[in-house]
């Protein structure tokens, strides 16, 4: 288990059998602290963006509370973990820590379902930081680890194991690993219309039915920016579809100013009441959808719709090109998005302590998350570590 409060960085090193050097730096401000290195990171390994907005993914809200953990892994052991040169990091793992009472439990997992923003190395390296950082895990004293993340070559793939199996009498605990491909992102062209010819006939026709019926019957007008105050976003909350309690809408109106670009429109409708509201963030000639709310009184309106068309038209008008949205839709949109592979690890010790993690995962995990499903499939594949 870590030791050590949430603002501490632990400046000990793994002086193990196994190299490069693996360094955990605990807490969100330790982390905050090194974004600027994550972002260079993150671009010098082919992965742009992953970091812009790190400080969105630690405060995110949990079932439970969670302490980050930024694992580096450094090519060598002659480093300044407090300003580490991006050049001489091979990789670095988010992940978060359950903890009760403020104490670490040695449960931990990844906070990003895209795995874009979990795992930062080049495509070749991977694997070999994936194989690392869990060690790492490990020898600190976690019972339970699961991640996901973006394989690259090699990584994760059916022939090539994340971890090595230990020799016999010699493992500390288990392992399994799978592949899944999930709707990545949406292409942008350089028009709405040749963007909306790629997607299928019918939320095509919807994108553009309801967003004319939109403006007919209710009003509509979009606001590219708009400035509403915290407490009209959480006022706006309570009517709407799919409310959140009010910390979340809180945080998520709270959240925006700490995003590199951030995104924050709407539309109204003719007597000047909000009809939806959408955060997002840019990066690059990317846009992401982090969250959207949509009044409840026009169900039939199809508002969800509506505001995405307006979305998708002025972020090619902004230069994206390519939408994401944070977490997945349900949207029938996303069977037009281009798919993208994703790898989970799961990694148990051989306690009793990791066995109730297993039976208990589902409360601290979201029901419709991967991970928790991955813990009661059958067909794993576990191995020996």
């Amino acid at each position: 288990m870590f030791t050590g409060t949430n603002e501490q960085i632990n400046r000990a090193s793994l002086q193990a059998d196994e190299q490069p050097a693996v360094h955990c730096v605990t807490g969100q401000e330790p982390v905050l602290h090194l974004s600027q290195t994550l972002i260079a990171l993150s671009a010098r390994c082919g992965q742009p963006g992953a970091m812009n907005d790190i400080a969105y993914f630690l405060t995110k809200p949990g079932a439970l509370p969670r302490i980050p953990n930024l694992l580096l892994v450094a090519r060598t052991a002659e480093l300044d973990w407090n300003s580490p040169k991006p050049e001489d990091l091979m990789g670095a793992l988010l992940i978060f820590e359950q903890n009760i009472c403020g104490i670490g439990v040695g449960a931990f997992a990844t906070n990003d379902r895209s795995g874009r923003s979990t795992l930062i190395a080049m495509a070749q390296d991977r694997s070999r930081v994936v194989a690392l950082v869990s060690r790492a895990l490990l020898k600190r004293g976690a019972h339970l680890i699961l991640m996901s993340f973006r394989a690259g070559d090699g990584a994760g793939s059916g022939t090539t194991p994340l971890l090595e199996a230990a020799k016999q009498g010699t493992e500390v605990a288990r392992w399994a690993q799978r592949k899944r491909t999930i709707p990545g992102y949406l292409p942008l062209s350089k028009t709405f219309d040749s963007t909306v010819a790629k997607i299928g006939q019918r939320t095509r026709s919807n994108l553009r039915y309801y967003r004319r019926r939109a403006e007919a019957d209710l009003g509509c007008v979009f606001l590219p920016q708009i400035e509403a105050t915290r407490e009209e976003v959480l006022r706006f909350n309570r009517q709407c579809m799919y409310a959140v309690p009010a910390s979340v809408a809180g945080w998520r109106y709270d959240s925006l100013k700490d995003l590199c670009e951030p995104v924050f429109m709407g539309i109204k409708g003719r007597d000047g009441q909000w009809l939806s509201m959408l955060g997002g963030r840019r990066y690059g000639d990317r846009s992401e959808i982090l969250w959207q709310m949509n009044r409840n009184s026009h169900a039939t309106s199809s508002l969800g719709t509506v505001m995405r068309s307006y979305y998708i038209e002025h972020e090619i008008a902004h230069g994206s090109r390519r939408m994401y949205i944070e977490g997945g839709t349900p949207h029938p949109i996303k069977f037009s998005f281009v798919p993208e592979e994703l790898t989970d690890l799961v990694v148990m010790r051989r306690t009793l302590t990791a066995k109730a993690m297993h039976l208990a995962a589902r409360r601290w995990i979201e029901p419709d998350n991967e991970l928790s499903h991955m813990l009661d499939a059958k067909d794993l594949e576990w191995q020996p570590c």
